[in-house]
C-alpha cells in the first residue's frame, strides 16, 4: 500500500500545536461545523446566524466527518473515499492528507474509528480488484493504522470482538469504555478487562438494572466522572420506563449518585443547553401526511427541565420534508432544523418560527458544536 505524506509548513505545525493545547472546548463563542457540497467544511456563527468560514477540501466531496477525541481536529473522508484529511477545529486550516490507495485496487474507506492514545485509527476499507477484463469485489478489511507514523500496523477481517460498536474512548483518552449493560474498562493494547462499572446490579430493593443513553453532561471531557440520563424498566409495571440522571465516579468506578425523575423522557433525540439545565428534543407525532399533496411533515418539539425531568413545553410544528432537529444554541433560545437542502430553519426556544438561513450550498452531515 502506498501512503503519501503531505508536508506542510512550519506555520501549520505551530497552528496544530496551539490548537491541541486549546482545542476550542472551553471558550465562550459558539460555532457549528458541518459539511457542504460539493467539498466544503463550514464554520457557522450561532450568535450572528451566518457562515463565518468556508474551507475547500483539496480532496473534493467529503463522505464523512468526525471530531477527534481531544477536539483539536476534524477528520474527513475524501478523494472518492480513498483519503482521510485532517483540519484544525478552530481555524479550519487543512493539516494533512493520508492516502489509502493500493496499486491494482479501488479502495473505499467505509469507517474511521479513533483509538485511545490519539495516534491510531481503525479504518475499514472496501476493496475492488482491477482484473484484466473485469472487477473483482473482495472482502472488506479493517486496518490498524498509525497516523503518527503513517503506516499500517495490522490488517484484520473484523474488529476485535471486545470493543464492538458500543466502545468509546474514556474521557481521559487512555482506555476503552464499552457501554453495555455495564461499563467495561479495557486496556487499549491488550484489550484485557481492567475494571467494570456495574449498572445492571440494582442499588436497592425494588430497583431494576439501568441503562445509560444519550450525551454526557460533561461532554465526555471530565476524566473523573460521567453524568448521563438513564432509563430503567419499572420493576412492577413492566410496560413502563422510568428515568433520571446517574452520576458515575470514574476514579472509584461506581455509581456515585442517582437522581430519579419518574417516567423517562419521551424523545428520539435530545440536545442540552451549555449549563445542562434545559433539554430540547423531538418525537414523532404519529400523524401521516401525503407528501404528494404538498403537505409538510409535522414534528413535535419538547422542552424538558433536566434537573427534574419535567416537561416544560410541547408544540407541533410544520417543517419542510427532509429536515430534522439538528441542534440548539448553547442558551436554548434557538432551535435548528437541517437535512436535505441548502438551508437552516430556525425556531425560537419557545417553538415559534424565527427565520430561514440560506447557506448557498447543499448541506451534508450533522451539526457539530464547538466553543472557542
Amino acid at each position: 500500500m502506498s501512503f503519501i505524506k503531505t508536508i506542510l509548513g512550519v506555520g501549520v505545525l505551530v497552528a496544530l500545536s496551539l490548537s491541541a493545547q486549546n482545542p476550542g472546548a472551553q471558550g465562550e463563542k459558539a460555532y457549528f461545523w458541518f459539511r457542504m457540497w460539493p467539498g466544503q467544511l463550514v464554520k457557522y456563527d450561532i450568535e450572528k446566524d451566518e457562515v463565518a468560514l468556508q474551507v475547500e477540501s483539496p480532496g473534493g466531496v467529503a463522505h464523512g466527518m468526525q471530531l477527534s477525541h481531544d477536539r483539536s481536529k476534524f477528520f474527513l473522508v475524501t478523494n472518492q473515499k480513498s483519503t482521510i484529511e485532517s483540519y484544525d477545529s478552530v481555524t479550519g486550516e487543512f493539516l494533512e492528507q493520508y492516502n489509502f490507495a493500493e496499486p491494482g485496487y479501488i479502495i473505499r474507506i467505509d469507517q474511521v474509528r479513533e483509538l485511545p492514545g490519539g495516534t491510531h485509527w481503525y479504518v475499514k476499507i472496501d476493496k475492488v480488484k482491477r482484473e484484466t477484463d473485469h472487477f473483482k469485489v473482495e472482502e472488506a478489511e479493517w486496518l490498524l493504522y498509525d497516523h503518527a507514523e503513517w503506516h499500517v500496523d495490522k490488517r484484520m477481517k473484523k474488529l476485535p470482538k471486545e470493543i464492538g460498536r458500543s466502545a468509546r474512548i474514556s474521557p481521559d483518552g487512555t482506555k476503552w469504555h464499552v457501554m453495555g449493560k455495564d461499563i467495561t474498562i479495557l486496556d487499549p493494547k491488550t484489550l484485557k478487562e481492567e475494571g467494570k462499572i456495574e449498572l445492571s446490579k440494582p442499588l436497592y430493593t425494588g430497583m431494576g438494572p439501568i441503562s445509560v443513553r444519550g450525551e454526557d453532561f460533561y461532554d465526555w471531557q471530565n476524566p473523573k466522572a460521567y453524568k448521563m440520563i438513564y432509563r430503567m424498566r419499572d420493576p412492577v409495571k413492566k410496560d413502563r420506563s422510568l428515568g433520571g440522571i446517574v452520576e458515575i465516579d470514574l476514579v472509584e468506578n461506581k455509581i456515585a449518585k442517582l437522581t430519579e425523575w419518574g417516567a423517562s423522557l419521551r424523545s428520539r433525540r435530545l440536545f442540552m443547553t451549555r449549563d445542562k439545565k434545559l433539554g430540547i428534543g423531538t418525537k414523532s407525532t404519529g400523524e401521516r401526511r401525503e407528501q404528494s399533496d404538498g403537505d409538510d411533515p409535522v414534528a413535535t418539539l419538547i422542552n424538558y427541565d433536566l434537573e427534574t425531568g419535567k416537561k416544560l413545553l410541547e408544540t407541533r410544528v410544520e417543517v419542510r420534508n427532509g429536515l430534522n432537529l439538528a441542534g440548539i444554541s448553547p442558551d436554548g433560545t434557538k432551535i435548528y432544523f437541517m437535512g436535505r437542502g441548502h438551508e437552516l430553519v430556525i425556531f425560537t426556544g419557545e417553538h415559534v418560527y424565527l427565520k430561514t438561513v440560506d447557506l448557498g450550498g447543499e448541506v451534508d452531515g450533522r451539526l457539530t458544536l464547538l466553543y472557542e
